[in-house]
């Protein structure tokens, strides 16, 4: 009797959980990833934890440290939680990383705005509006500029290929940047200098 009446029980509610599963909020393109680590170095705290925009174009995130753009469209929280976990682990960036992603609404200013991302070791990280004619100085700058720890090899992702700029380069820290590009700043190796000026 136990049996049938917990049996029937699970038909009832079947429906209900299958309903919430269909309602959860998903990534979509041009909306917000919240991520929040644990259980990793302190000093990579403020580097990863933030909100991250949603590519309209492919419905990717770049992340700092892992190689290569995140394709986080259509997932859920548990589910991008799961996958940042797995790349973290697979790259051997982290041993046992915890992790808590929220994914955000596409909302009315992320349909019409497109963002530049700058992380890693700048004062502040921020998505910032994209503007015509942006270059690579102008928005790090926005962001507080890099700081004392922070390398002077900048790091440039645009869709799939990454680059690495000079800060202390003229012709590197005026490149025009293009929506969805993703600044990262790197931690400043033990021995790289600082020039007293910018060179050519």
């Amino acid at each position: 009797m136990k049996q049938i009446l917990m049996a029937v029980l699970s038909l009832l509610l079947l429906p209900v959980y299958a309903q919430d599963a269909a309602t959860e909020p998903r990534a979509t393109k041009g909306g917000t990833v919240s991520v929040q680590f644990k259980n990793i170095p302190s000093e990579d705290i403020n580097n990863v934890n933030g909100d991250y925009a949603v590519s309209r174009e492919d419905g990717t995130i770049s992340m700092p440290y892992l190689s290569g753009r995140v394709s986080v469209v259509g997932l859920t929280s548990r589910q991008v939680e799961n996958k940042l976990r797995g790349l973290y682990l697979a790259q051997e960036i982290y041993s046992d990383p915890i992790v808590m992603a929220n994914v955000g609404p596409k909302g009315e200013a992320a349909i019409d705005t497109r963002y530049i991302q700058v992380t890693g070791y700048v004062a502040g990280k921020k998505n910032l509006p994209y503007r015509e004619g942006m270059t690579l100085v102008q928005a790090l700058i926005e962001c507080g500029d890099i700081t004392d720890f922070g390398s002077r090899k900048i790091q440039v992702t645009r869709g799939k290929v990454t680059r690495t700029y000079d800060y202390f380069s003229a012709r590197d820290r005026a490149i025009k940047l293009l929506p969805n590009d993703s600044i990262f700043v790197p931690r400043r190796p033990a021995f790289e200098g600082r020039p007293d000026k910018i060179g050519p």
